[in-house]
């Protein structure tokens, strides 16, 4: 829920989360919100804004759930570094 912003487009998130989203070989997606609370953006790192698009044709499974699937599908270790996601 956005609870504020300013002229230099910084936003004030309350009860924002963190939406983590997997497709298996099947093409089948799943999805699970993981809860961050509060949260300061600043603006100037800020590069699109937009509405989350309708959950249908996914599946909402819990963190644990989704950990588990995408440990089946990938050798590869999983990692759940919020800010390691952001470097492109």
């Amino acid at each position: 829920m956005l609870r504020s912003f300013d002229q230099f487009s910084n936003m004030v998130l309350e009860d924002a989360s963190e939406r983590k989203t997997h497709r298996d070989a099947d093409g089948v997606t799943y999805f699970a919100d993981v809860p961050l609370g509060v949260y300061l953006v600043r603006g100037e790192s800020m590069v699109l804004l937009g509405q989350i698009s309708s959950d249908e044709g996914m599946k909402q499974v819990e963190v644990d759930q989704l950990e588990e699937i995408m440990k089946k599908s990938s050798s590869s270790p999983l990692e759940w570094d919020f800010d390691k996601d952001l470097l492109a």
